[in-house]
């Protein structure tokens, strides 16, 4: 998952501050209105990159509700566009209804200036199984707001291993499954050769996953007192990248700004590091003629030690209710269809991971994919990815900026850490 850059996550205060100002808690005035009308339009707001399976969620709503219409709108999220519109509306004193939001640091800031309505109690008398979202959720809702659900989750993200069929087929050695991090790291080096235009990496870590995944896996977090084993993961980053040379050095990533899913198509990568988002973008660009590569995927690598495939995740996207919405009634049916096993099923179909889980969803999404390796995302158990804070974004930020200066060679791991830490502190402060 990319982190969202600390300088949005400030503008995003700011607006919602000024939102704030003028606007109810929970709308619960605003729904009298509902009660008379005939047929309900619900204005619905989501990013371009959701287009195609949002769209066809609405569409099925729409053929079930005779009563109620949905109508979705989309705003770009390149350099934060869609964050900018939603915070400009609100604060304006918009009436839509729905809107999505993207990551747990938007839905604790909106959630604080009361730019979302309390759905518990309709969560309590819809008896809805919150389970089915898995633990990352309610981890989520008992730090971030209190245990009150302000939103409820329709995408989780989790990271996995890809690889290429045909490199590994070539060099006569079997696909990878359930590595360590240290065995990974010793199958990128014999998977690595050529010079030049023939170069084959071993693998390739995208310079823009900034959280420790290792680290995390191990139950440790940016967040720690002790951080040795945020520690011992850039220490294993600049292995991959400067001492073992299996993978594309992190200063030529960040100087070329290389594209990591054209060189993974390219067929000069064994090994990705990825998000599950890589299985629809894949599946695009073979559809489209841009890349002929066969591949498949497997648990992400892990430390030694743990007892059970563990990867890191969690839910990672929001559907919530404007309280100045006049049809909270019949946002909430749209709310629970899209986030539910309707919306999670046509959403698996589209090779794109639910939030709901069950045999269901599980069993479109592996239809979707086409991947045996696939089921990869329901064998292991996720760790939530960004901690629940809602300063996380620019706790994200420093640590990246400090991660940058490490990896560059211009610091050692000492000097990252305890930097990190300093800057840190008046972050969690606020």
């Amino acid at each position: 998952m990319k982190i969202q850059k600390s300088k949005a996550g400030l503008l995003l205060v700011a607006a919602l501050a000024v939102g704030a100002a003028g606007c109810g808690s929970n709308g619960n005035d605003a729904a009298s209105g509902e009660a008379n009308q005939e047929k309900v339009t619900l204005e619905y707001y989501t990013w371009t990159d959701e287009a195609d399976y949002m769209q066809k969620i609405v569409d099925a709503f729409n053929a079930q509700n005779a009563d109620i219409e949905v109508k979705m709108n989309t705003y770009s999220n390149d350099a934060d566009e869609y964050n900018t519109k939603i915070m400009t509306n609100l604060s304006g004193g918009s009436e839509m209804d729905v809107y999505s939001m993207n990551g747990t640091a938007g839905l604790g800031l909106y959630a604080s200036k009361n730019q979302l309505v309390d759905l518990t109690d309709r969560i309590k008398q819809a008896n809805m199984d919150i389970g089915a979202y898995g633990p990352s959720y309610q981890d989520i809702t008992n730090v971030l707001t209190d245990g009150k659900y302000y939103a409820l989750p329709y995408r989780t993200s989790q990271w996995a291993l890809f690889y290429n069929k045909g490199l590994f087929d070539k060099a006569g050695i079997p696909y990878p499954e359930k590595l360590t991090w240290d065995e990974y790291a010793e199958l990128a080096k014999t998977l690595t050769k050529g010079e030049g235009a023939d170069k084959q990496w071993g693998g390739y870590f995208a310079d823009w996953i900034t959280a420790p995944l290792g680290a995390l896996q191990k139950g440790s977090t940016i967040l720690d007192d002790n951080l040795d084993d945020v520690a011992g993961w850039l220490d294993y980053l600049d292995r991959i990248y400067e001492k073992d040379q299996s993978h594309m050095s992190y200063k030529q990533m960040k100087a070329e700004s290389v594209d990591w899913i054209k060189q993974f198509e390219s067929g000069n990568v064994a090994m990705l590091v990825n998000g599950e988002w890589t299985v629809n973008m894949l599946k695009a660009d073979i559809a489209a003629g841009k890349t002929d590569i066969e591949y498949d995927m497997t648990l992400l690598p892990q430390p030694a030690g743990l007892n059970e495939p563990t990867t890191v995740g969690g839910v990672s996207t929001f559907m919530g209710i404007n309280p100045r919405s006049k049809n909270q009634d019949a946002a909430f049916k749209f709310v629970q269809f899209a986030t539910g096993e309707q919306g999670g099923s046509i959403m698996a179909e589209s090779s794109v991971l639910p939030a709901y889980s069950n045999d269901k969803t599980k069993d479109a999404f592996l239809a979707a994919t086409g991947l045996p390796g696939s089921s990869a995302f329901f064998e292991a158990k996720t760790v939530v990815e960004n901690q629940p804070i809602p300063q996380i974004d620019e706790v994200n930020g420093v640590f990246g900026e400090q991660r940058d200066l490490f990896l560059f060679h211009e610091q050692d791991a000492k000097k990252t850490i305890e930097t990190f830490m300093a800057q840190r502190q008046p972050i969690l402060d606020k």
